[in-house]
């Protein structure tokens, strides 16, 4: 039963993962994408199916156990970056940048040493016994820093929750946070049973054997469904907000047309037909640049007559135009990690 809930799990992983692809290939949310990459590979090396399988490609010789926590650390450095470009006000800088590179690679670097220059018999990825305290040190390189950004990410959430008024981004916040809340747990959990069995402790509780279990199940749950749910809110108000700028750009272009047919000089827009205008990516500018040269024709031209419903489309457009002003100003922050997406 709990071997298909893993695999559940991981395949609910490797789906969101999947659902970024797009994005990426497009430039954007790259951050966010080599995040869900590393983070799915981390919690597919902790199954024992995948485990063993990777190992034995890789000669049966537990270096999966290695690459296990170096891309767990991948995670926590990926992750951090994505953090403080969200919440940071100063974005993500060149020197959060730096210390993000240089911390990860100097862990990394800390335990290819350990783990190479120990003759270590590991057991999937559990403790052998007592006294090996090098492994001990090894784990803890990456336990620590899993649980100090799982605690930074919950009072990150908090701090956001607070500003956002979309119930569903709420919700989406108080998922992550409850994800990072079993991520701290099962980090906890883990430490305990390390210092157990390197102080000679051979048996754990039952209840630890299931928590040991069920919050890596758990937490990769929850953290994709908040990411994921995050993802589509964004995506479903882009999807909603491009096609009212279409319908409003197929309306408002007749009154275009007619208001600037004997006043070419007036316009830097070429002529396009309203269907190839509506197909391109660029809707939005033409919407605005259009409803910019109606608004300078009826200004240098007041004699010019409108009806009701277009004198009611004009409105509706300044309506859209100023809600996408605002909206940007609100999502400052999540502009701003996608403008960091390459880094």
């Amino acid at each position: 039963m709990f071997a298909l809930i893993e695999y559940a799990v991981l395949a609910a992983l490797w789906g969101t993962t999947l659902l970024l692809v797009p994005s990426a290939l497009r430039a954007k949310r790259r951050l966010l994408f080599w995040f869900m990459v590393a983070f799915a590979v981390t919690m597919s090396l902790i199954a024992d199916g995948p485990y063993a399988f990777v190992d034995g490609l890789l000669g049966g010789v537990d270096v999966t156990y290695f690459i296990f926590h170096a891309t767990a650390i991948i995670c926590v450095s990926l992750f951090d970056c994505l953090i403080q470009a969200a919440v940071s006000k100063a974005g993500l800088t060149s020197k959060r940048k730096r210390i993000a590179l240089w911390g990860a690679t100097g862990l990394i670097l800390v335990q290819a040493a350990l783990f190479f220059g120990s003759g270590w018999e590991i057991d999937n990825i559990q403790f052998s016994g007592p006294g090996n305290w090098s492994q001990l040190v090894y784990s803890f390189t990456t336990w620590i820093a899993l649980i100090v950004l799982a605690i930074s990410t919950m009072v990150a959430c908090s701090t956001d929750y607070k500003r956002q008024s979309d119930t569903t981004l709420k919700a989406a916040l108080v998922i992550i946070a409850a994800g990072c809340a079993v991520v701290s747990l099962y980090v906890v959990v883990q430490m305990g049973v390390a210092i157990n069995r390197a102080t000679g402790g051979t048996q754990v509780s039952v209840t630890v054997d299931f928590l040991s279990v069920a919050c890596p199940l758990l937490a990769p749950v929850l953290l994709s469904v908040g990411l994921g749910l995050r993802l589509l809110v964004g995506v479903s108000r882009n999807l909603s907000d491009a096609g009212r700028s279409r319908r409003l750009l197929w309306k408002v272009t007749p009154l275009w047309e007619r208001l600037l047919a004997d006043r070419p000089e007036l316009s830097i827009e070429a002529p396009t037909s309203r269907v190839a205008l509506c197909v391109r990516g660029s809707h939005a500018l033409h919407l605005h640049r259009r409803y910019v040269e109606v608004r300078d024709c009826l200004l240098l031209h007041p004699d010019e007559s409108l009806s009701a419903r277009e004198a009611k489309l004009i409105q509706r457009i300044e309506e859209h135009i100023r809600q996408a002003s605002d909206a940007s100003h609100r999502t400052t922050n999540d502009s701003r990690t996608d403008e960091h997406q390459n880094a």
